[in-house]
């Protein structure tokens, strides 16, 4: 009787272990795989101009919405429109999303990407009204 206890006690903490260290297989592989599961936003500037653009690169799961989204929280967290008035835009180039951001003195430049500009100081206007 004792030694059916103990054998079921060690079946159920091999099966705990097991599932743990799926786990942790898990987790590292996804860490070491980072790009692949998620959009990574990269940011670049374009020579010439003070104009910066946003590219998000990753794997299947890196969709149009997924690019568009991960471009948009980028172009958010770096660049704070309360310190000077920005424009923005985003475009799409084949199957990838692209934004521009630049100052709003480059406006004209910006629309040379894209046409449809929006300046985010008039945003935020419109939304504290």
């Amino acid at each position: 009787m004792a030694a059916n206890k103990v054998f079921t006690l060690l079946q159920v903490t091999f099966i705990v272990l097991a599932l743990i260290a799926g786990v942790e297989y898990f987790k590292y592989s996804t860490m070491v795989n980072y790009e692949w599961f998620h959009c990574t936003p990269q940011l670049t500037l374009i020579p010439g101009t003070g104009i910066t653009k946003a590219i998000a690169v990753g794997g299947p799961s890196c969709d149009k919405r997924g690019q568009l989204k991960s471009i948009t929280k980028r172009l958010t967290r770096t660049f704070d429109p309360n310190l000077e008035p920005l424009a923005f835009c985003l475009a799409q180039e084949g199957n990838k999303v692209v934004g521009y951001v630049s100052n709003v003195d480059q406006l004209e430049t910006l629309e040379q990407f894209c046409p449809n500009v929006i300046l985010w100081d008039d945003v935020f206007d419109a939304i504290a009204d």
